[in-house]
């Protein structure tokens, strides 16, 4: 699977809309920002209600008191953290895809979550006098070590039932929920003061959290999953046990990291100011967490609305970093300004002692919105590494900073960890995604995964080839280069491999690959194209193992174009070969047909939205632009249309020693209907751009301008010969690289995440198009 340019993304970071955000009432209609809005709600109800929460059992019990239960509080939402295994990730990101096996999945993720917290519970209860001396006079009995285990399994649940509300697309029931259980523990804390004056913000925080587990899994039993289970069934996928553990393996690994930094802080802080300290800053940071929630309730949106649709992911990112930062700034604001008189509503000694860490851990809501973007975007892609080093390098640097300056600066050099350690780390961020830095094509860690690729692979395509061909000698003989996910490598005896093994893991890369054999099928079938198929490599076997698909295609012997266009002396006669071969196909199975309006959405619009989710709305106009050209140079034209390769380009060519075309492969983006120019232009463009050494997108730019008469002289012979109306050349450049590039856009979801190569060959050519004056736009009055 070919790339068209010399920078092909790396690893991507981070995604539904335009770039330029939409307005609140338009985004409320879109399902990804109307969850996420929803969670923000959520989130700002219960925190609003945490806030009267905490004023009232500051006010009813001792600040002493108030410590101790909050750290309390803490330790049992710490505890359902760690020992839930992060089950609700899983669930958000894996219940939209689970059709059928919905209910199965949360059932089992309630019962593993819910009962390894209670085990978590019960241990930490039990040794309470040795990691927590503080808290260990609350566990003076049976009972009350019973109720704290259980407290902390039922927590486990409340935390994953609002990731399945979520999955489902039943995200604005979580309001609801949250504000009902908010209510309750505000009253229930005033009830209680009398009853239980050392454990009622406690007890009454875990009975409200008991009521709303009941109330809100009757209602996704009975109503929601039920639901989506009957309307899910198009978009299921497998979900093989390895790849959800693995998954939940690695998220878990950086949860871990994240709860570290945040929930335990308190318990952190007990151990070194005391618990009246400890009262001041869990109050501060209880207000600033809250701002915390904003980027999670998006970033749960995106996952779950991106899970099944991951080439909308970067789109959606940006439009989630967006409205996270329009809803968090002004908050913000207001806070830094009003955190003295926000805490005197606790008490003197909260303002006199918190304003300062609370307007640092306010301030540190905003670099979060980069690392929460850029961690819900690696966990729709399932690149949990990511999501381990960006968590796992916050973590450490907030803890090592908190115990370095807390005792010089007590609970403000908390606020100065937070603020420091999230800076840096978005700082990071957006520094490795600068478009000034360069990218390499395939880094080490596209290599080391196709290894992976064909290591999974290997043993099941060898054992059924050998099966069918009666022959245990096929062993692999050799990786080759595998470009973008696509891991490649010889196959056969040792001597005369006869077979190419490709492997792919990503659903785009394993759709791509479904799509080939289907092709080579349909090509091999079609008796029309005569001897003509010998250029084609054969599907000897196709499937899939629990993590990736696999084909064996029969082996072309031949020199890959792209080495023997090295060469200045040869490059034209391969050209030609390769253009005499494309041509004949063409000739075989090609038909002439006007050029309407179905055609127009098949090979412009469609290709047109793609490229509009990846580019954003600064780029609107130059899109709009290039549309109009294309339809208006296009439209009512009597051209020749069958089948075409669709990246007929130098790397998916094989030569014999005296130059002719010897194997055409990679046909995953073939078209049976497609308009028969495309594949030379496309040749034209791609060669040009590789013994170059440049970008696709200069290229486009300067033929699309007319700058250079040379290349749009051999398109206007290329179409004599196809026969047909005759079309401007330069209209067929710009068709040419919007099929291109909406073809990797579809292709690899990084390709839109890559600052570098969507500014050089996607950004550039729209800016150009939309630029009057400047020579780049001339296309526009073609045809």
């Amino acid at each position: 699977m070919t790339q068209t340019s010399a920078s092909a993304p790396p690893t991507a970071t981070l995604t539904g809309g335009p770039a330029a955000g939409p307005t609140p009432v338009a985004a409320w209609r879109r399902p990804l920002y109307r969850s996420g809005y929803a969670l923000v709600l959520s989130s700002g109800l219960t925190s609003a209600v945490g806030f009267v929460f905490w004023i009232v059992a500051a006010r009813e019990y001792s600040p002493d008191v108030v410590g101790k239960n909050s750290a309390l509080v803490y330790a049992i939402m710490f505890l359902a953290g760690v020992a839930q295994l992060n089950l609700t990730n899983v669930l958000v990101r894996f219940v939209p895809v689970a059709g059928r096996r919905s209910r199965r999945l949360v059932g089992l993720a309630y019962a593993v979550g819910g009962g390894f917290a209670v085990l978590a519970g019960l241990v930490f209860a039990w040794g309470a006098r040795l990691w927590s001396p503080d808290l260990a006079e609350v566990f003076d009995g049976r009972s009350a070590t019973l109720l704290f285990a259980a407290s902390t399994g039922i927590w486990a649940i409340f935390v994953m039932q609002d990731g399945v509300l979520t999955a489902t697309g039943r995200a604005a029931v979580v309001p609801l929920e949250n504000a009902v259980f908010s209510c309750l523990k505000v009253a229930m804390v005033v009830v209680l003061a009398a009853v239980l004056p050392l454990r009622g913000i406690a007890v009454s925080w875990m009975a409200a959290t008991a009521m709303a587990v009941v109330a809100t899994n009757g209602y996704l039993f009975a109503r929601a999953l039920p639901a989506h289970v009957a309307t899910g069934a198009q978009v299921a996928e497998p979900l093989p046990v390895r790849r959800v553990a693995r998954y939940a393996g690695g998220d878990y690994l950086g949860v871990l990291c994240w709860l570290g930094c945040t929930q335990l802080l308190p318990v952190l802080v007990l151990g070194r100011v005391g618990p009246a300290g400890t009262a001041v800053f869990s109050m501060a940071w209880t207000i600033a967490y809250s701002l915390y929630l904003v980027p999670s309730g998006l970033g749960q949106s995106l996952v779950a609305h991106t899970a099944a649709d991951p080439a909308e992911l970067e789109s959606a990112r940006r439009g989630v970093v967006r409205h996270a930062l329009a809803l968090l700034v002004p908050v913000v604001a207001v806070l830094f300004v009003a955190a003295p008189y926000v805490l005197a509503l606790f008490g003197r000694q909260y303002a006199e002692s918190g304003t300062w860490v609370l307007r640092l851990a306010v301030l540190s809501s905003l670099p979060n919105v980069v690392t929460a973007s850029a961690v819900s975007a690696a966990r729709v892609r399932r690149r949990m590494s990511v999501v381990v080093a960006l968590l796992g390098t916050l973590s450490g640097l907030v803890l090592a900073l908190t115990l370095l300056l807390i005792p010089h600066l007590g609970i403000t050099g908390v606020g100065v960890a937070l603020l420091a350690g999230q800076a840096l780390v978005a700082a990071g961020l957006l520094v490795g995604t600068a478009e000034w830095l360069p990218r390499p094509i395939v880094g080490p860690t596209v290599t080391l995964r196709n290894a992976a690729l064909l290591r999974r692979t290997a043993p099941a395509a060898l054992r059924t080839a050998g099966e069918r061909r009666s022959s245990q000698a096929w062993r692999l003989q050799g990786r080759l280069a595998g470009r973008s996910e696509c891991a490649v490598a010889l196959v056969g005896p040792p001597d005369a491999p006869e077979a190419v093994l490709k492997a792919v893991a990503s659903p785009c890369g394993r759709a791509q690959l479904r799509r080939q054999s289907e092709v080579l099928a349909l090509l091999h079938a079609d008796e029309r194209l005569g001897p003509w198929r010998r250029l084609l490599p054969r599907i000897l076997l196709s499937g899939e193992t629990d993590l990736a698909s696999f084909v064996l295609e029969s082996r072309l012997t031949g020199l890959p174009a792209e080495q023997v266009l090295r060469d200045p002396s040869r490059r034209s006669r391969v050209v030609a070969a390769a253009q005499t071969a494309i041509t004949e196909l063409h000739h075989r199975s090609a038909r002439l047909a006007v050029v309407d309006e179905a055609a127009l959405r098949h090979w412009v619009r469609d290709p047109a939205q793609r490229v509009r989710a990846a580019a954003g709305r600064r780029f609107e106009p130059g899109l709009c632009l290039l549309v109009d050209t294309l339809a208006t140079g296009l439209a009512g034209h009597l051209v020749p249309v069958g089948w075409t390769h669709g990246d007929y380009s130098p790397g998916n060519l094989l030569l014999d020693t005296t130059g002719v075309l010897a194997g055409v492969v990679d046909w995953g983006r073939a078209q049976p209907d497609g308009p028969a120019v495309l594949d030379i232009v496309i040749l034209l463009l791609t060669t040009e751009s590789q013994c170059g050494g440049r970008e696709l997108g200069p290229v486009v730019r300067e033929w699309a301008a007319g700058r250079d008469p040379a290349p749009l002289a051999a398109l206007a012979r290329a179409q004599r010969q196809l026969g047909g109306d005759a079309v401007d050349g330069r209209v067929l450049v710009l068709l040419a690289w919007l099929h291109l590039v909406a073809s990797n856009l579809a292709q690899n979801p990084r390709y839109a995440a890559h600052p570098v190569w969507m500014r050089r060959n996607v950004r550039s050519v729209l800016a150009a198009m939309a630029a009057p004056g400047q020579g780049e736009g001339d296309a526009r009055t073609a045809g």
